[in-house]
């Protein structure tokens, strides 16, 4: 017995359309090895037209968007605007707990990476190294060269938004240069 098994009976009463069911199928006989599966494809065929001619309904996503919103006065505008305000405001705040929840893993990434790094710095010049140490944060500093990359691109990164925020039509970033 098969795992999934979906199973759907149907009666048709038309005479005609049996028949013209049992003519395609005759005429398709290369095509469909049983009635089940030339039925299937125009069962799929007949629900893929009739759902053009269906419209969503207006509390779903598409059908919402489908409503054009209309203002007669500025009281509507005045609410709409605040509304807009009130959402935009709930996405700053929404976006900021996650940015500064990715800074606090960035940053737990960083020491964690620089731990490593200076342990096996430690590892291959012989120098002594407890649990202890590591423990505390003894390896945990950055590197001086990796800190110095970083300010680097730091600056390069802020020098090219500096410039693009002229009316300048280039791509922004490492492509100008």
């Amino acid at each position: 017995m098969k795992q999934f098994e979906t199973k759907l009976t149907v009666r048709i009463y038309d005479t005609k359309l049996i028949e013209s069911l049992n003519t395609i199928f005759k005429l398709s006989k290369n095509r469909y090895q049983t009635k089940n599966q030339l039925i299937v494809e125009l069962l799929e065929r007949g629900i893929k037209d009739k759902m053009k001619d269906l419209t969503p309904p207006p509390d779903s996503p598409v059908g919402a968007s489908a409503i054009i919103p209309t203002c007669n006065n500025k009281d509507d505008i005045a609410v709409m605007l605040k509304q807009l305000k009130e959402m935009i405001s709930g996405m700053q705040d929404y976006n900021k707990k996650h940015v500064e929840g990715l800074l606090a893993h960035l940053k737990m990434s960083e020491k964690m990476s620089s731990c490593i790094y200076n342990i096996l710095l430690a590892i291959a010049t012989d120098e002594p190294i407890t649990r202890t140490q590591i423990e505390i944060g003894y390896m945990d500093d950055v590197p001086k060269r990796f800190v110095e990359l970083l300010t680097e691109l730091l600056d390069d990164l802020w020098l090219d938004d500096e410039e693009d925020d002229g009316d300048s039509e280039d791509i922004p970033g490492i492509l100008n240069k």
